[in-house]
């Protein structure tokens, strides 16, 4: 069975992670626990596998 959504983590323009399941809040929370305590240009998008549209994301940009 394929997983309805699919969640990937970025470091600038570098997929540095990804993750697959059916409840996007879930991914949501994997997403941003993985980026936490980290520091950089971090980024991040769920999109769901039948349509392709994006339908969460979020954005961690380094302190000037």
């Amino acid at each position: 069975m394929a997983f309805r959504y699919t969640a990937k983590i970025y470091f600038d323009e570098d997929e540095v992670a990804h993750e697959s399941g059916n409840d996007a809040d879930e991914l949501y929370t994997w997403m941003l626990m993985k980026a936490q305590g980290k520091f950089g240009n971090f980024s991040g998008e769920i999109v769901d596998n039948k349509t392709g549209k994006v339908v969460k994301s979020f954005r961690k940009a380094p302190p000037d």
